[in-house]
């Protein structure tokens, strides 16, 4: 997650504006909820819940069209509802897991819906997960219904895209139930000092048009170093440490000389690219922190958490990435740097302040490199304070301050 433009767009979305522009969606909203009670479920007849009898009445009608601009559930067939009616054979359609006829489909379908609404009641979300109703329709109806507890984003390939987005995709919550990647996204929503104060509506509202923005179709697209493509992370399906030596420092460039490129370089995309690279690098880092502290300090994963800080959200001028803690119980403040490269010779750019926070922080200090950052098994190599040791790195000036006055 860049953490700067997340801010500039928060800063910039307008809250109050869409707010009320929602007002007549929550209208409706409340409208479906009080003709459709559970008592109304549990005895409403089959053409009061299906599609495809050009009634904007019924169930199905109101959840998908009704309230579409709710959150969509376009794009699948009327099969998602479970049941529903076919002009074309004049006949009802139906999921066979429901049952061996339509009238049996539709008895289990109405208690299927009964069933959510009490397990959303209670936030069980195992029979949430277990319910045989579709994910996407699950969704719906949940946010329907409790607005103040269920997101309102539905399709895996939404969810999927903000969680790589704000640096909570992991392999073990992609593989897991919608449900749990909604739940995610609403606890990154409630540990935010500005956004807790937002509805689940309005976050979901920045989160489609504000930023990250909805995915868009990016299919068969070459990634190149300079390309002005998206940069695509893969889910890092694991990662490993490696042990690299450094060479002795020299001034010599082992025969290699710089490849300068043809034509004016967009110095402002090649930062963004840079920054969204070292973005991904440090999320990867901050997972390999949590599971390092876990096994070397014997603690929990929700203890390790807390011991673990991404510190550059808090500021970019601490001089440090993240900080944790060592297994003598010292604090380690960590520098991360990343290259979509192989393991092996690396360059990137150093501020002031972080070398000058790398020789005041001495031996707590700690520099992690991290290789092919966009591989599903990136590598990190951990170097002790490369700075103050007895190989430093060679630092080659090639930024200057330059003042400029006048009388």
């Amino acid at each position: 997650m860049n953490y700067q433009e997340f801010q500039e767009a928060k800063a910039t979305f307008q809250y109050t504006k869409l707010l009320e522009e929602r007002k007549p969606i929550e209208r409706l909203r409340k409208e479906f909820v009080k003709r459709f009670t559970p008592e109304k479920i549990r005895t409403m007849k089959l053409d009061e819940y299906v599609q495809g009898k050009q009634s904007t009445k019924s169930f199905c009608y109101g959840v998908e069209w009704e309230l579409d601009r709710m959150g969509r559930i376009v794009g699948s067939t009327c099969i998602k509802f479970g049941i529903y009616w076919s002009d074309k054979d004049q006949e009802y359609k139906f999921a066979k897991r429901f049952g061996a006829t339509y009238q049996e489909a539709f008895k289990t379908i109405k208690q299927c819906i009964l069933d959510l609404l009490e397990a959303g009641k209670t936030d069980d979300y195992q029979a949430l997960e277990d319910n045989l109703l579709s994910p996407m329709f699950k969704g719906k109806i949940l946010s329907i219904y409790y607005p103040k507890k269920y997101l309102n984003i539905f399709s895996d390939e939404h969810l999927d895209h903000y969680l790589k987005w704000l640096d909570l995709d992991t392999a073990d919550l992609l593989k897991k139930d919608a449900i749990h990647k909604r739940t995610e996204l609403l606890k990154f929503k409630n540990n935010d000092k500005d956004m807790v104060k937002w509805s689940i509506d309005m976050f979901s509202m920045f989160l489609v048009y504000q930023y990250p923005k909805e995915p868009k179709a990016q299919k068969d697209q070459a990634f190149t170093p300079n390309s002005s493509v998206e940069l695509k992370f893969p889910t890092v399906d694991q990662y490993s440490f490696i042990d690299l030596s450094l060479a002795p420092k020299s001034t010599e460039q082992n025969g290699r000389r710089a490849v300068v490129s043809k034509g004016k370089p967009d110095y402002e995309k090649e930062e963004k690219r840079k920054t969204k690279l070292g973005d991904r690098g440090e999320k990867i880092v901050m997972m390999a922190e949590i599971e390092r502290v876990m096994k070397e300090n014997n603690v929990r994963k929700a203890q390790a958490e807390k011991m673990v800080i991404r510190k550059s959200l808090e500021s970019n001028a601490i001089g440090y990435d993240i900080l944790s803690v060592s297994p003598d119980g010292s604090p380690r403040y960590i520098e991360v740097k990343a290259t979509t490269r192989k393991a092996g010779d690396m360059s990137f750019f150093y501020t002031i302040n972080e070398l000058q926070t790398a020789q005041d922080l001495k031996e707590n200090y700690y520099l992690y490199l991290v290789y092919e950052i966009l591989s599903k098994n990136p590598k990190i190599w951990v170097l002790k304070n490369p700075f103050i040791s007895e190989k430093p790195l060679t630092l080659e000036p090639i930024k200057f301050k330059v003042n400029v006055q006048t009388k």
